[in-house]
């Protein structure tokens, strides 16, 4: 007979100081007893290292030391974690109360399952939802590999598929996420928890609302490729084909914000990205990669 579940979480954090203290406390405050937390600070010189240092009893470990970004921290956390189910959360974003104790019943219901997804609140600066995004139960590789679906903090899966794949990449600034998780898609046994699990939080200086810029695009371009899989032996037919089923995919994610509340989400990406980056946004999102 196997103990509780154990879930281990890692924050990977640089200069955060004005969002830290309430992801920490979402973390700390989740009713789940068996848990490990770990804080890899970045060498944080914003007060950032006064707060985490507030909370250090509470924690598993925390270190606060230069990195080589986002990519390296979760890596160093996850190298000292002990549990069988591991995520991470930002140091902006937040996992809402009961989500440690939903995924943990979740593993042991459904021991087959090595990748889990929930839904996900977007959230404003203050921390107030704007709106909930509801995935699918269910994605073709194809869908995940035209369009990152997933809230990242809503993510959790188990530390053996984790060894399967590889860790994190470090050479990626940008979608690091994204590529671990299309490298898991092609292997996993996967299950959607219909309820919001964590919250996202837009804010228009983040990296991640960067959407527009060359170097984003650029790093979307590279997952994209690194991972386009040959559905045909042509590589013009090939292209030909991921550029149609892109397009068809764009129309079902389109109709999964329409079905919820479009002109909201519009504020939304029109309050992130203003006057010409609105519309230079769309032009990228509408320009298939392949």
């Amino acid at each position: 007979m196997t103990g509780p579940l154990l879930i281990s979480i890692v924050t990977p954090s640089y200069n955060q100081v004005a969002f830290v203290e309430e992801t920490l406390r979402s973390v700390l405050e989740q009713d789940h007893p068996h848990k490990e937390y770990f804080v890899i600070d970045g060498g944080s010189d914003d007060g950032s290292v006064d707060v985490i240092r507030r909370y250090a009893d509470r924690l598993t470990s925390w270190v606060s030391e230069p990195d080589r970004g986002q990519s390296h921290a979760i890596n160093k956390g996850f190298a000292l974690a002990h549990g069988e189910v591991l995520g991470w959360v930002n140091s902006d974003d937040t996992y809402l109360p009961g989500a440690l104790a939903t995924v943990a019943r979740c593993f042991a219901e459904h021991p087959e399952v090595d990748f889990l997804y929930g839904d996900y609140l977007y959230t404003n600066p203050r921390g107030e939802t704007l709106m909930r995004r509801r995935l699918f139960d269910s994605m073709s590789y194809e869908t995940l590999l035209y369009h990152d679906y997933f809230g990242q903090p809503a993510v959790f899966f188990r530390r053996a598929l984790l060894d399967r794949v590889g860790p994190v990449d470090e050479q990626l600034h940008y979608h690091m996420d994204w590529d671990l998780f299309l490298r898991m898609w092609k292997v996993c046994r996967p299950l959607h928890v219909p309820i919001p699990l964590a919250t996202s939080r837009l804010v228009p200086t983040a990296k991640s609302n960067a959407q527009d810029s060359e170097r984003y695009l650029a790093g979307t371009m590279l997952v994209q490729q690194r991972h386009m899989n040959q559905r045909f032996a042509s590589p013009l037919l090939n292209r030909w084909w991921h550029r149609g089923y892109y397009y068809c995919s764009f129309a079902v994610r389109a109709w999964a914000v329409v079905r919820e509340n479009p002109i909201r989400y519009i504020r939304i990406l029109r309050d992130l990205f203003p006057e010409r980056r609105f519309f230079r946004l769309w032009r990228t999102r509408l320009r298939s990669p392949f």
